[in-house]
C-alpha cells in the first residue's frame, strides 16, 4: 500500500515537471518572436523657419526720480513726492493703473574722503508701459518736466504684445519651407511623404527694441522727445516629421 501511494507521488511531480517546463519554453517562445518583428518605420525629419514683421504696439519706460539729503528721512519724502508727481503725470497722458509699477526703492550712504558719511541719496524706479505709442512722445516729455531735475530715464523699450496674427504668419511659411525641403529629399530618395508624425515648434526669441536716454537738466517744460516706432521680426521654427513611402 505504501509502495502505490510512493508511486503515485512519483508520478504526479513528474506531471508537474512537464508542465512547467512546456509553459516556459511558450513564453521563451513568444519573447523571441516578438522581438523579431518589430521594423523602424521609413521617416523623413525637415526643418522649416517663418518670419513675420509688424509694427510694436506698445512702449515699456524704465525711469527713477533721485534725491540727496543730510539724513535719510529727507531724502526718502523728496524721492517719494518726485516719484508721485511722475506717476501723476503718467495717469494724466492716459496710462492705466495696472501699467505703472514701482520697481525698486533704495537709499545709500555717500561718503567723504575721509569714509565718513557725507549724506543719503534715495532712488526710487518706476516701469511705465504705455500701449498707445502715438502718445509716447509728449509722455516722455511730461514725465521728465514732472520729475524735474530728479528724473532719470535710462531706456525706452518696444514689444509686440498682440501677436497672434503675426504668429500665424510665421508658422504657415515655416511649415511651408519643411514641406517642401521634406518633399525635395524625398523625390531624391525615390519615395514620397506619406502622414505627418510629429510637428515641434520652437520660437525664436524676440528682442526688445531699445533706447537709452539721458535727460539733460532743463528749468522749463521739457519738449515732446522725438520716437520712431520702426518695426520688428518674429520667427518660428517647425520640425516636422514625415512617414516616407
Amino acid at each position: 500500500m505504501a509502495n502505490s501511494r510512493s508511486s503515485t507521488a512519483r508520478k504526479l511531480r513528474v506531471i508537474a515537471a512537464l508542465l512547467a517546463a512546456v509553459a516556459l519554453g511558450g513564453s521563451v517562445t513568444a519573447c523571441g518572436s516578438s522581438a523579431t518583428s518589430n521594423d523602424s518605420p521609413r521617416e523623413i525629419t525637415a526643418v522649416g523657419v517663418g518670419e513675420s514683421s509688424g509694427k510694436p504696439d506698445v512702449l515699456t519706460v524704465q525711469l527713477a526720480v533721485q534725491h540727496e539729503a543730510g539724513d535719510v528721512t529727507t531724502a526718502l519724502n523728496d524721492a517719494s513726492a518726485s516719484a508721485q508727481k511722475v506717476i501723476d503725470a503718467a495717469k494724466a497722458n492716459g496710462v492705466e493703473d495696472k501699467d505703472i509699477a514701482t520697481a525698486n526703492v533704495k537709499v545709500d550712504p555717500r561718503y567723504g574722503t575721509d569714509r565718513a558719511i557725507m549724506s543719503y541719496q534715495a532712488t526710487q524706479s518706476l516701469t511705465v508701459k504705455v500701449r498707445k505709442v502715438d502718445t509716447a512722445s509728449k509722455l516722455l516729455g511730461d514725465l521728465a518736466t514732472a520729475g524735474g531735475d530728479a528724473t532719470r530715464i535710462s531706456s525706452v523699450g518696444f514689444d509686440i504684445e498682440n501677436d497672434a496674427a503675426l504668429k500665424a504668419t510665421a508658422r504657415d511659411k515655416a511649415f511651408a519651407e519643411a514641406k517642401t525641403r521634406a518633399e525635395q529629399y524625398a523625390k531624391l530618395s525615390g519615395g514620397k511623404l506619406g502622414e505627418v508624425r510629429t510637428i515641434t515648434e520652437g520660437a525664436a526669441p524676440r528682442p526688445t527694441t531699445s533706447r537709452n536716454y539721458t535727460m539733460t537738466p532743463a528749468p522749463s517744460a521739457a519738449s515732446a522727445v522725438p520716437i520712431e516706432v520702426g518695426e520688428q521680426s518674429l520667427t518660428v521654427t517647425v520640425t516636422v516629421v514625415w512617414q516616407l513611402s
